[in-house]
């Protein structure tokens, strides 16, 4: 055996000859524990050979094997790499066992050196920052045990990072089917001496030794534990050892054969630090977010932010979270816009950064527009529509007051945008671009090196406040006013275009006149000069928001790539194609539209296609002027020897480490670790206080044939889907697939020429994705989770325009459940909504007046409001009698509500409403209970019948007040309750006076009424003799000549009397009542006046009334005056019972309610006929 060639096992000591496998296999011989014998073939013969054994070689390792002969034997791949940057390797290496002739070990060898050059095995390298060609491989070939049992055991918990618990997972057979996942394991966690818990798994499957590969298990012990508490507890003991050996938590493989444990394997656990750190972070994101809730804080929603800014290093987050507030740059183009950013927004930024993404707090993003802004984000909402979180708030949060501030501010930040849309295009182009442009070019020829310290340090305070502050607010400040006439657009096309999508139709109007500076840097990819085209687009990057992320000219290369992506397509034709697009969907609205409606559609467009290059525009512009603090933060890097490290540092920090020296390693090394493990905190889209708690529990997201999604692009698409995590990573790409991504910036649009769509993961309408899809034709949609839910190369379909994802055979086993647009029941309409609420007002202002008449005194409102129906309303019962009069008004009511909705309401969208539904209604009901199909048909119609009713209520809301106050005018006027009596019999009235008033109280009729009793009427001066009776018995008469008995008892009686005088004095005379008789001769119909008086000065004036001709009168009043408490006027009854209306031949009195009905429903049915109302 030569020197250096092959080792025995327990020699093999030296990692660079061994490799980590072998090296950790003898250690564990010499700490004495059970390992079974073998030899290692060293690296110096995987370095010497062309990848085949040669002769000499296999020589040595038949002369190696004569100890093992007559065994099976397993080879395993040994690799430097296993120790280095604390990289296991674990499961990347191959492993051969059951070998038993020399030829299977020799080609075993043979196999474990190619293995090196896997692509599983460069990506985890790579991964791991190792370079391949420094690594190499070396074969441990060992004495295969015959398990009966097998498994691996961690000293330490690697799910919890726990020193205290020690974790076995057991199996049948050969560990290598665990090893491999073709197993469910039993689960063993021990604490000492104590198992804590044992997971007994249904195990179906085993590899046994000598066996032909993956194996059925027994039914008998699929579901029995493999191992026992003697066992266990050896092998804790032996993972001990191990640990103490190596001086830290080890992942040991081992085997039981025959009741003895031997070890196969012992390596680092090498992810307890990342496992601390990720418990760690996922504690303190509770914490903070749990502080928070309490504070007022959330909901929170992705922001698009993180298409640009997917995973921030903490330099980069500290200047965009400030230029993201109220304070920042973003607080300034609010304020530019007429908004006023509260101070708790101004105080800290309204983005939080959540296991890395970047997250908008809902509550502090309404402070952006005022403080207390009485507004809320839906959450519902938001978890449905990615696009509502870049829409102001729509739930009602604050008082009527706030509401209405909140209005005006609305209406004058519109105006104002209005305002900027004018000329805004221009002032970017000759006043923005110059500026910013001189300033970038001045502060890229500024010999940073020659700087001291405290100049630097300056100069970037300098730097980030001009490009966060006064240019990052201007460069977002056109692409509002895009995101203002987009939307202004679509609503115009919603309401007047009822058989096309509104979202295709601004998706085909949406074109730049000329292309965004992404597209042109596309277009000249064709054409590509490198240095031409890095001198104007260098200064751009993939997540181009980070300063970390190195720009496209520090790594021309990847231009290179994306060039060969745009290689044969020809984008300036595909521009010029969507601008002709657009102007035939603009020719085809012409004649559909009307003059007045085209002329503000054709507005809006012009507007969208003046404004739609600034989404990229401004972002261009701005990474222009960013790129510039990359540049000095490089510089901070170099002169503290951190490099690209800096971006782990905040500016305090750097500028302290500047000044003192001193360079907090261990807080970047933390911090890189952190950032390293916050990708594996799943965090869904939208976040709210319940959903705290269980932060980091895994995602569950839907699945099957038919995934919903968002759609952003319209258009649909077949194709097989590209799964692309990088724009780095896009080797391979085929012409028509569709692109899945997580998310898109500018150095993913060269792969948008090539694709036939595209699936996000995040983003929305206005994302970068979306707009530049929109610009190049391409449906797309946003799903979360994409990337994890399709596989590489299934067929997908992606309709945009349904918002649907379907997999390969979906057509098969989902049902289609789309609708044509021509068929959908169109949308409400700005008038249709502004009608509505018009109604709501109405309805409370009445509401809020009808409580004021019933609660208040009716002499206030009750009492006028029934005179004005008097003035209004009995002439047409003097000229067409009572019954004539609740017909008319009756088909008045009928009439006006319909009139009402006819003309105050969208009725023609409301009338094919209708109808729509209707078809709708009759088409799913032919359907299965359960078809989807049916089930959408049913929600698209279901809205209508409530729009109706809403239309409906309209007109009613607006005469509410009037038809109640009517309602109870008839009972107190036309029904026969209420009629006033006949003439010609006896009529009196009764008054209650003072009994303390002393004055003649008198009544004055008119002709022909005439009093049958005195006109003037006097009480009796009541407490003049009581008092004159009061002083008599103050007086005792002279009783002495009578018995004392006699003498007690009438004293007792006088005082009684007395006490009850004096009370009755002290509480005052109680009121009289006089009557007053009148007759009433017949022909006395009408009203007439009537005076009372208490002595010269008249008291009260009231009416007597008789017959039909006029409305009743009080017949009660109270309080009249100081000496009159009530006057009650008693009419004669009728001598027979009173009828409205009967209908000849019956007995049965309709009444006015029965009038008012007959004539109310026809009339409103006729006219909801002849009007088309619905």
């Amino acid at each position: 055996m030569k020197d250096r060639n092959i080792l025995p096992l327990a020699e093999a000591l030296d990692v660079s000859l061994v490799g980590g496998k072998a090296i950790n296999l003898a250690k564990l011989m010499q700490a004495g524990l059970p390992v079974p014998g073998g030899f290692v073939v060293t690296t110096t013969t995987f370095r010497a050979s062309d990848g085949k054994v040669g002769k000499e070689l296999a020589d040595e390792i038949r002369e190696a094997l004569t100890p093992l002969k007559g065994k099976r034997v397993a080879a395993r791949s040994s690799a430097t790499a296993e120790d280095m940057a604390g990289a296991s390797m674990a499961g990347q290496y191959d492993t051969f066992l059951n070998l038993e002739t020399e030829e299977q070990i020799i080609e075993a060898v043979e196999k474990c050196w190619q293995s090196i050059r896997s692509s599983r095995t460069e990506a985890y390298l790579a991964e791991h920052g190792i370079a391949l060609d420094d690594v190499a491989m070396a074969v441990v070939v060992q004495q295969q045990v015959t398990a009966d049992v097998a498994g691996v055991l961690f000293t330490a918990d690697p799910r919890t990072g726990t020193r205290d618990n020690v974790l076995i997972e057991a199996t049948w057979g050969l560990g290598e089917a665990l090893v491999s996942g073709d197993v469910q394991p039993d689960v063993i966690r021990v604490d000492g001496d104590k198992v804590l818990s044992y997971d007994v798994a249904d195990k179906k499957h085993a590899i046994y030794p000598g066996g032909d590969g993956i194996e059925d298990v027994p039914e008998e012990q699929r579901k029995r534990a493999c191992l026992d508490y003697g066992l266990i507890m050896r092998l804790t003991d032996l993972g001990a050892k191990a640990a103490a050996h190596f001086g830290g938590p080890q992942d040991v493989e081992w085997a039981i054969e025959k009741g003895e444990v031997l070890m196969l394997q012992a390596r680092p656990i090498t992810t307890l630090a990342e496992t601390d750190a990720y418990n760690k972070l996922l504690s303190e994101t509770k914490t903070y977010l749990s502080q928070r809730v309490e504070d007022g804080g959330g909901p929170w929603v992705r922001h698009n932010l993180g298409e640009t800014l997917p995973h921030p290093t903490p330099l980069t987050w500290s200047l965009v979270s400030h230029f993201m507030s109220g304070s920042g740059g973003f607080g300034k183009m609010h304020e530019e816009l007429g908004f006023a950013p509260g101070e708790k927004v101004k105080a800290r930024s309204f983005l939080d950064r959540i296991g890395g993404e970047v997250y908008m707090d809902c509550s502090l993003m309404t402070e952006m527009f005022s403080a207390n802004y009485p507004f809320a984000f839906d959450p519902e909402l938001l978890r449905s529509d990615p696009d509502a979180a870049q829409n102001p708030p729509t739930v009602p949060n604050g008082g009527l007051k706030k509401i209405g501030d909140a209005a005006k501010l609305a209406k004058s930040a519109a105006a104002k945008i209005d305002a900027l849309s004018l000329n805004l295009d221009q002032r970017f182009d000759e006043e923005y671009v110059p500026e910013l442009m001189g300033w970038s070019l001045a502060q890229e020829s500024v010999e940073l090196q020659s700087l001291g310290d405290a100049e630097l340090i300056e100069l970037w305070k300098e730097q980030s406040a001009k490009v966060l502050d006064d240019f990052g607010g201007m460069a977002f400040l056109p692409s509002m006013v895009e995101a203002v006439a987009v939307e202004e657009l679509r609503q115009l096309l919603n309401e007047h275009v009822w058989d096309e999508d509104p979202d295709e139709l601004v998706s085909m109007l949406s074109v730049g006149v000329r292309p965004d500076c992404t597209m042109a840097a596309n277009m000249a990819l064709a054409d590509l000069d490198l240095d031409e085209w890095l001198a104007q687009y260098g200064h751009r990057a993939p997540a181009e928001f980070d300063l970390a992320s190195p720009r496209w000219n520090e790594r021309p290369d990847g231009v290179r790539k994306m060039a060969e992506q745009v290689a044969g397509t020809d984008l300036d034709t595909l521009h010029h194609e969507r601008l002709e697009a657009a102007d035939k969907c603009l020719t085809k609205l012409y004649a559909e539209l009307d003059a007045d409606t085209m002329e503000k559609v054709e507005a809006a467009s012009n507007r969208v296609r003046r404004y739609i290059r600034f989404r990229e525009d401004g972002k261009f512009y701005l990474m222009r002027a960013y790129s510039v603090l990359r540049t000095t933060a490089l510089e901070f890097g170099r002169r503290l020897t951190v490099d690209d490290d800096i971006f782990f540092m905040e500016p305090e920090e750097i500028f302290a480490a500047l000044e003192s020296g001193f360079v907090p390693v261990d807080r970047i090394a933390d911090r890189k670790l952190a950032y390293a493990i916050e990708p594996r905190l799943q965090t869904p889209h939208v976040i709210e206080a319940g959903d705290v708690a269980s932060l980091g529990n895994a995602v569950v997201r839907a699945d099957g044939p038919a995934l919903a999604a968002h759609g952003v692009s319209c258009g649909s698409a077949v194709g097989p889907a590209s799964i692309v995590l990088s724009p780095d990573q896009c080797d391979g790409f085929e012409k028509g697939s569709i692109l899945v991504c997580p998310s898109t910036d500018p150095s993913w649009t060269p792969l948008f020429a090539k694709a036939g769509g595209l699936v996000l993961e995040r983003g929305g309408s206005l994302s970068h994705g979306a707009v530049v899809a929109r610009e190049m034709g391409l449906p797309a949609v946003v799903l979360d989770g994409a990337t994890e839910l399709l596989a590489q190369g299934e067929t997908i379909t992606v309709d945009a325009n349904a918002g649907m994802v379907y997999r390969e055979g979906a057509d098969a086993e989902v049902e289609d459940a789309r609708i044509p647009r021509s068929e959908i029941p169109p949308p409400a309409s700005a008038k249709e909504a502004s009608a509505n609420r018009l109604g709501l007002t109405m309805a409370i202002v009445w509401g809020v007046l009808l409580g004021l008449v019933f609660l208040l005194p009716p002499n206030l409102l009750h009492d006028p409001f029934m005179g004005l129906l008097d003035t209004l309303l009995w002439p047409l019962v003097r000229g067409f009698g009572m019954i004539g009069a609740v017909a008319i008004v009756a088909g008045f009511f009928g009439l006006i509500p319909i009139l009402g909705q006819r003309y105050l309401t969208d009725n023609g969208r409301l009338f094919e409403a209708k109808r729509r539904s209707g078809l709708l209604r009759k088409a799913a009901n032919k359907l299965p209970a359960e078809s989807a199909r049916r089930k959408t048909m049913e929600q698209l119609a279901a809205p209508v019948t409530t729009r109706i009713l809403k239309a409906s209520m309209v007109p009613l809301a607006l005469i509410l007040g009037p038809m109640i106050m009517v309602f109870m005018w008839f009972p107190m006027r036309v029904d026969p309750a209420s009629w006033n009596a006949e003439p010609g019999r006896m009529v009196s009235i009764v008054a209650e006076i003072d009994g303390e008033c002393l004055a003649p109280v008198s009544l004055a009729v008119p002709s022909p009424l005439e009093l049958d009793s005195d006109a003037a009427q006097t009480l009796p001066p009541i407490r003049t003799e009581l008092e004159e009776l009061r002083a008599e018995w103050k007086d005792a008469s002279d009783m002495s000549d009578l018995p004392w008995e006699v003498q007690s008892a009438a004293d007792h009686t006088r005082m009684t009397m007395l006490a009850s005088l004096n009370a009755f004095l002290r509480e005052g005379v109680p009121p009289q009542k006089m009557t007053w008789l009148i007759s009433v001769p017949e022909s006395a119909e009408g009203k007439h006046p009537v005076k009372l008086k208490v002595g010269d000065e008249t008291v009260s004036s009231f009416d007597l009334v008789f017959g039909r001709n006029v409305p009743p009168a009080p017949a009660a009043f109270a309080e009249v005056s100081e000496q009159v408490v009530s006057i009650t006027i008693n009419y004669p009854r009728a001598l027979q019972q009173a009828s409205f209306f009967k209908l000849p031949g019956t007995k049965k009195d309709l009444g006015w309610l029965g009038i008012y009905l007959l004539a109310y429903l026809p009339t409103m049915f006729v006219a909801k006929f002849a009007l088309r109302v619905p």
